[in-house]
């Protein structure tokens, strides 16, 4: 039987030089890519995020390159990239042996990073533009709805608000009836009338009920005694303007939506692509709208609408913004197909392929 050999192996040899992590990555790996694409950004709109002064900070364009390849990688969790920059020969070589903790790499990313995510992004495809990846010669859209980090149990709902905010008008508007009432009979003993009548009117609103309350104090330093003005007082500080300046806060929150979340107010109440419950459950989220290009994404944009036709035209008109030049033709499918939409490619000249909703029934 022959004798088996092995290659050396020795955990403890000694180098007379160490070996450079530059040799160790191959010149066509992705770390190099992003290295190349995000050091070619100007590195200004960085700098303006920081006040100067103080210690020393790590430098935010090697961050930024980490974050980015950390991104490519599937790599989120602040604590697993800084993990990664400690044990992983592309990390160390792209931050430049440098190992910031997961606190710095958190706060990067949810200040520094935050304010110029979109100028990083358009960015890279303003390169890949120059470097002929990308021509907006046809352009694929289609969105994707993300569930929020959010409490799906914590909803607000519009047509709910709407019920309880009318009801509360009725007995605000009975309440200062009351208070009219009062005044009333008190003008006919003293010939003195202080407040308006509060009660006529379109809808109340949190100022009126304030002008109210104060004019009742008045009235209460001249008859402490009045225990019916006592407790419409009462009434209207701690119950009526509380729960009314709520609603008109919701109803700011909505802003055209029909809920909100009151853990992510951003966040609208929608139905998911993932189903697993098979309940059509609601779920806060968001719809993302993507564009791409020779499997490039070439532009996105984040929308607080379940459907994807109202989204069309604001995410056309932000990749307008940020590139300055729309795709010469757009292609999505029949989610997209309106009226409104199909009149707003026309105006701008845009070749489209987008079929309308009944396009197959019609057929």
């Amino acid at each position: 039987m022959k004798r088996q050999i092995y290659k050396p192996y020795e955990q403890n040899q000694a180098m007379l030089l160490p070996p450079s992590l530059e040799e160790l990555i191959p010149e066509t790996h992705i770390v190099r890519v992003v290295n190349r694409m995000i050091g070619e950004i100007d590195k200004k709109v960085l700098d303006k995020q920081y006040k100067g002064g103080g210690t020393s900070a790590h430098d935010p364009e090697m961050l930024r390159k980490v974050i980015v390849y950390a991104y490519t990688q599937r790599v989120f969790s602040s604590r697993r990239i800084a993990k990664e920059i400690r044990e992983n020969i592309n990390y160390m070589w792209l931050s430049g042996m440098n190992r910031p903790d997961h606190r710095t790499i958190n706060r990067f990313r949810g200040k520094v990073m935050k304010a110029v995510i979109g100028e990083v992004f358009y960015g890279v495809i303003e390169q890949l533009m120059d470097q002929g990846y990308v021509n907006l010669e046809s352009y694929f859209v289609d969105g994707i709805k993300i569930e929020a980090n959010a409490n799906r149990y914590k909803f607000v709902w519009r047509k709910s608000t709407e019920k309880i905010k009318a009801k509360l008008q009725d007995k605000v508007k009975q309440l200062l009836d009351e208070i009219d009432e009062i005044e009333d009979a008190e003008e006919e003993e003293y010939g003195d009338k202080d407040l308006e009548k509060m009660g006529e009117g379109k809808e109340i609103d949190v100022e009126k009920l304030k002008e109210a309350a104060r004019k009742i104090n008045e009235r209460l330093r001249q008859q402490p005694e009045d225990k019916e003005l006592k407790t419409a007082k009462k009434k209207l500080e701690s119950d009526f303007i509380p729960r009314l300046e709520k609603y008109e806060k919701y109803e700011k929150i909505f802003n055209g939506r029909n809920s909100f979340c009151k853990t992510d107010t951003d966040a609208t109440f929608m139905r998911m692509e993932e189903d697993h419950m098979l309940n059509g459950q609601l779920k806060p989220g968001y719809n993302i709208q993507m564009g791409t290009e020779n499997q490039f994404i070439v532009g996105y944009s984040i929308h607080q609408r379940a459907g994807d036709t109202a989204c069309l035209i604001p995410h056309l008109d932000q990749l307008k913004d940020q590139l300055g030049v729309l795709p010469k033709k757009i292609v999505a499918d029949a989610g997209y197909g309106s009226e409104e939409n199909y009149l707003y490619l026309e105006k701008e000249h845009l070749e489209n392929y987008i079929k309308f909703n009944t396009f197959h029934k019609e057929q």
